[in-house]
């Protein structure tokens, strides 16, 4: 019968399998497992492939041969492993013939002795053969040894591997970095890529470099200072652009910087910046603000705040014209406009004066002339200490009735007492352009009345005083 369990009783009773070896039916098959020497596993190999023609698989795969032939074979495979596994060391051929080793391929002279690898394998070194070309790997561990060795590079710098890659870092003259580009070339044709773009020149010239680029970059960063070209040459450096008058002192900033100003030809041309803070000084030095006034910064616009005469305001005003042509900003919403001490008191002398009238009268009484003509000449040198302030003076000439009659008379003759008085002042030398008039019949009483006997204090001009 062909069933395992018989096939299986037939194998141990004819092969007799050593106690090392085991016999087990697994999913049908017939399975093998364990150490036998090689002479069995012949027998064991013959049954297998009577078995194959109809009978259960018998599977010898698990039965390790333990001849001594096959052991030294076992243990060459695990030093060709070792080897393969080498940086440094190409396996090209290996074989086994006669109960000899023979192995031949390439090998760095950085990489491990193939010789001292033979140690603890169990492999007899009288029966290896070796046959080693020499080549040079690019391994960066060992480009980073050639490297080492060739460049010698100065205590300053260190060279490491990082993700696969030589990297240079610290400082060198320019005489090893010169060198370190040429190998940094000669590896770009296929070997791991040397960065020594972290290697800082230390050579003077190098360094006389370096300084000038700081102050280049220190120029450059100052508002009201834009650096159009730059140069060195020869040992020494040229530079030009456009200045500021208000901006920093280029020759100022090459303090601390390293750079002999001796070497340094500078050629600035003029020019206004629109930076903030140029226009800031420039419209205090034009405009010359009262202390009242005072001009800032919000959010890149100049605003100014405060109290200032008209005529001040107005060349402000002028000034914020011809900075919005060139995109920037005054703001003077914020200006109060400042009356001089001087005109308020003659203003507050002028509206604290009445013109009286009789009931019934536009023409005021002979004992009013002579307050017309203090009035004409208060008028007067108001006008004109205006006019100097930078400011208009304006008068509202206000005629008043009393209360007896009716109201449509009393707006017609308060009306008609303004205009008499404005020919009058107009008569003494008031310039009428000043005089403005109004009737406010009963409405602005100077003190209550009986309607029945009327006042004498309402019937009256007054005067108003604005400035523009």
């Amino acid at each position: 019968s062909l069933d395992p369990k018989f096939v299986l009783k037939r194998l141990v009773a004819s092969l007799a399998p050593p106690k090392s070896v085991r016999l087990t039916i697994v999913d049908d098959r017939i399975v093998a497992e364990g150490e036998a020497p090689d002479t069995w596993i012949d027998r064991a190999r013959a049954a297998a492939r009577q078995l194959s023609a109809g009978g259960p698989v018998f599977d010898i795969s698990r039965v390790r041969d333990v001849s001594p032939e096959a052991r030294a074979a076992e243990h060459w495979q695990a030093y060709v492993s070792r080897l393969s596994a080498q940086p440094g060391i190409i396996v090209a051929e290996q074989k086994v013939r006669d109960g000899q080793f023979y192995i031949a391929g390439l090998r760095d002279p950085l990489a491990a002795d193939p010789q001292s690898l033979l140690s603890g394998t169990q492999v007899d070194p009288a029966r290896v053969h070796s046959q080693w070309q020499f080549y040079q790997s690019l391994e960066p561990e060992f480009v980073l040894k050639r490297l080492t060795a060739s460049l010698a590079p100065p205590k300053s710098v260190r060279l490491s591997i990082v993700e696969d890659g030589i990297v240079a870092e610290g400082e060198a003259p320019d005489t090893w970095l010169d060198r370190a580009r040429v190998a940094a070339r000669q590896l770009e044709a296929g070997g791991p890529v040397f960065d020594i773009s972290k290697v800082r020149d230390v050579s003077p010239a190098a360094r006389a470099a370096e300084h000038w680029q700081t102050y280049v970059s220190r120029l450059e960063a100052q508002p009201g200072i834009i650096v159009a070209q730059q140069r060195a040459s020869g040992g020494h450096f040229y530079i030009s652009g456009l200045r500021d008058p208000q901006a920093a002192d280029p020759q100022a900033l090459l303090s601390g910087t390293g750079v002999d100003p001796a070497r340094v030809h500078s050629q600035w041309q003029f020019y206004q910046s629109l930076d903030p803070k140029f226009v800031l000084k420039r419209l205090v030095a034009s405009l010359a603000p009262p202390k009242s006034v005072r001009l800032t910064i919000i959010q890149d616009r100049i605003v100014a705040m405060g109290e200032a005469p008209a005529a001040w305001i107005n060349r402000a005003r002028v000034a914020s014209q011809q900075l919005s042509a060139d995109g920037l900003s005054l703001d003077i919403s914020k200006l109060l406009e400042l009356t001089p001490q001087e005109l308020t008191h003659s203003r507050d002398a002028i509206q604290a004066v009445d013109i009286f009238f009789d009931s019934g009268k536009a023409v005021p009484g002979p004992a009013q002339l002579p307050v017309l003509d203090k009035l004409a000449n208060q008028l007067k040198e108001l006008a004109k200490d205006a006019r100097e302030a930078g400011v208009t003076a304006q008068f509202m000439l206000t005629g008043h009735s009393d209360a007896t009659g009716r109201e449509t008379a009393n707006v017609s003759i308060s009306a008609a007492r303004a205009e008499t008085v404005r020919a009058l002042l107009k008569k003494r030398g008031v310039d009428p352009e000043l005089l403005l008039v109004r009737g406010a019949g009963t409405f602005e009483p100077a003190e209550t009345e009986d309607s029945r006997t009327g006042s004498s204090a309402n019937r009256r001009v007054s005067v108003t005083v604005t400035f523009h």
